[in-house]
């Protein structure tokens, strides 16, 4: 074998600085700039909008998330009054900042100032990291930060004895300080609390934390730090809990090819050339197991978000959120840094290799990217079927056309979008002049920016794509009482070129949330679901041609129905018709052998149902041969109160 004889770079070249305090300095300066020119350069995405229709309304928690970074977003949009994407994504560089000289700080007590210097190089170089994470407005900006902060106050009691006694007091505290931050940043912050209890746990030196007040004191400081997030979910029925607790449970039995799907996503987030060999820090420190203390600390706090939200994808539809195990990762950029460190050393020509040509492959797709988005060079070049980057193109350029179109400044108004990623998009529209809801069954944080119940008679500005938004007339049968006008249809564009067609801009009069439901059968295709026959105008009522029949019932979610009145009759002898709301039973008709109507007067279930608009309300027979001649259901407080 022959022996490697290169020598490592000199001290004071850009791989080895002589002062690693400074070049992670510089590091942070000039990653920070070309965060603020992406940050004028690049519109926001899809989550971005719908964070930012969100943060204009000042709340203890909200559905999606816990609410830090949305308090963020509310303060610089009434400092600034200014919406624009390079200014709310300040304070988000600037956490990125933080972050990068925290992960700096906590390599360096655990390994090497120069082992810090190459973890955050590594770091900014990812593309998870250092786009994302790194400048958008989203939780994942104050969680990094306050992440690591966390981390490095428990390897401050965890790792140094010299920091034990009365000391640890003010250690734990700190500890339960940035943890209450990190779960008012993102409830992944439960990961660092398991991953310090294995360590403690495993480690026979460190068991005796589980008999000492101090660290359950600091769990009880967290809590109190955190504890907007659970009045407001107290307030609404643990929805936000439920709602995130849900997703990783929901399973479509095992699928594979769903958990190649995230192992490949997490891979090309964080880039092939970052991830393979992080994947081999990371097994040999588990492999190596608590004897390694530093990086077993490490290895603990890393393998919550890492294992369990990669296990999860083999059964539950967690769909492309790889980002998802970024706190995971992060805590093994310092075993990177150290991998970095000895590698110069040891095998400087592959290492310094791997290293520029990372910096370089990262810094040409960041230009790629970022000059597409600017011009959109790539679609001319190659034509996309589908190009993600559009997700980067608000509808901020409707703004003008609405304000001439006089639509931003009309009383008794608000707007309107039919999906919760197109909530976002309608907010950029109207900047914040007129209110934004989403009317669906999906409205997640936009279900509760705008009380719609004191909306009664207004006229709402519908927004949408035609893929989402269709014929709106059929949609909103039941939820407008007045025409619905065609205002225009527009386009996007980008660099010159058209690149989102058809968004439709209507003007709906009357909208309601306390309609009498009137059904007969003649009514508007909205509400039939499944299992009706077709209408036959010479008869009363409308046959049920299936098993079951079930009948879509738009209800705003603070508005309890009460009162049930179903008429039906049979065609094929005496049977029973089964009710049920929702799932759940709510009467049963007996229906004569001899074809004659009879009515049932029963009251639904009415309990308050966070975020859904659309209610079911599911007919049974024993056989076929039942029409449903007539069913009347009015608010509980009324009819058309």
């Amino acid at each position: 074998m022959t022996p490697n004889t290169s020598s490592p770079p000199e001290p004071g070249s850009w791989l080895t600085p002589r002062d690693p305090v400074r070049a992670t300095l510089a590091l942070i300066v000039v990653t920070a700039l070309i965060r603020v020119g992406l940050a004028v350069l690049m519109d926001y995405g899809n989550g971005e909008s719908y964070y930012l229709a969100t943060a204009r309304e000042l709340q203890l928690s909200y559905f999606d998330q816990p609410p830090l970074f949305l308090w963020i977003g509310w303060a610089m949009l009434h400092l600034t009054g200014s919406d624009d994407p390079a200014v709310i994504r300040l304070p988000f560089i600037a956490l990125f900042a933080g972050t990068t000289w925290m992960l700096f700080t906590l390599t360096r007590r655990l390994y090497s100032a120069r082992a810090g210097f190459y973890a955050a190089l590594l770091l900014n170089i990812s593309a998870v990291f250092t786009i994302s994470v790194g400048g958008w407005f989203q939780p994942d900006g104050p969680l990094m930060l306050f992440w690591l902060l966390t981390a490095w106050a428990l390897a401050r009691i965890l790792l140094d004895p010299s920091d034990g006694g009365t000391k640890a007091w003010g250690w734990w505290l700190v500890a339960g300080l940035f943890l209450g931050l990190t779960l008012l940043s993102k409830y992944h912050a439960v990961f660092l609390v398991a991953g310090a209890g294995l360590f403690v746990l495993i480690r026979a030196d460190q068991r005796p934390w589980l008999r000492h007040p101090a660290p359950y004191v600091a769990v009880g400081l967290a809590l109190l730090v955190a504890s907007p997030v659970l009045i407001w979910n107290a307030q609404n029925e643990w929805v936000s809990f439920a709602f995130q607790g849900g997703r990783s449970v929901e399973s479509a039995g095992l699928r594979p090819e769903w958990l190649l799907r995230s192992l490949i996503g997490q891979m090309t987030w964080l880039l092939p050339w970052v991830w393979l060999p992080m994947i081999w820090v990371f097994a040999r420190a588990l492999v190596r197991g608590p004897k390694a203390p530093s990086d077993w600390f490490l290895a603990c706090l890393a393998v919550g978000p890492v294992a369990f939200f990669t296990i999860v994808a083999l059964w539950a539809p967690l769909g492309f959120h790889f980002h998802w195990q970024a706190p995971g990762y992060l805590m093994l950029f310092p075993l990177l840094g150290r991998l970095a460190d000895g590698g110069l050393a040891r095998r400087p020509r592959l290492t310094g290799t791997w290293l520029n040509g990372s910096v370089a492959v990262t810094a040409l797709v960041i230009a790629v990217l970022g000059s597409h988005i600017a011009t959109n060079w790539i679609a001319r070049v190659v034509p996309l079927d589908k190009d993600p980057t559009l997700e980067a193109l608000e509808w901020r350029a409707l703004r003008d056309d609405l304000k001439a179109e006089g639509l931003l400044d009309r009383p008794n108004t608000f707007a309107a979008a039919v999906h919760w990623v197109e909530g976002g998009k309608v907010d950029s529209a109207v900047g914040g002049a007129l209110p934004v809801v989403v009317l669906s069954d999906d409205p997640r944080n936009l279900a509760f920016t705008f009380d719609l119940t004191q909306a009664e008679g207004w006229d709402v500005l519908l927004m949408g794509t035609d893929r989402r938004l269709k014929d709106p007339a059929a949609r909103f049968s039941q939820t407008f009482r007045g025409d619905i006008d065609l205002i225009g249809r527009y386009n996007l564009t980008r660099g010159g070129d058209v690149v989102i067609e058809d968004i439709g801009v209507f003007l709906a009069h009357g909208f309601t949330v306390r309609h009498d439901i009137r059904f007969d059968g003649s009514d508007p295709e909205s509400y039939f679901g499944a299992g009706w026959g077709p209408t036959d105008a010479t008869a009363d009522g409308r046959d049920i041609a299936g098993e079951s029949a079930v009948l879509h019932i738009d209800v705003e979610p603070l508005v309890r129905y009460g009162d049930l009145t179903l008429r039906a009759r049979s065609t094929t002898g005496q049977q029973t018709l089964s009710v049920t709301w929702e799932g759940r039973p709510a009467g049963r008709l007996v229906l004569p052998e001899d074809g004659s109507p009879v009515e049932l007067n029963v009251s639904v279930p009415s309990e308050r149902r966070v975020g859904r608009r659309q209610a079911t309300l599911t007919l049974t027979p024993d056989q076929t041969g039942v029409a449903v001649e007539a069913l009347n259901l009015a608010p509980k407080d009324g009819p058309d109160s």
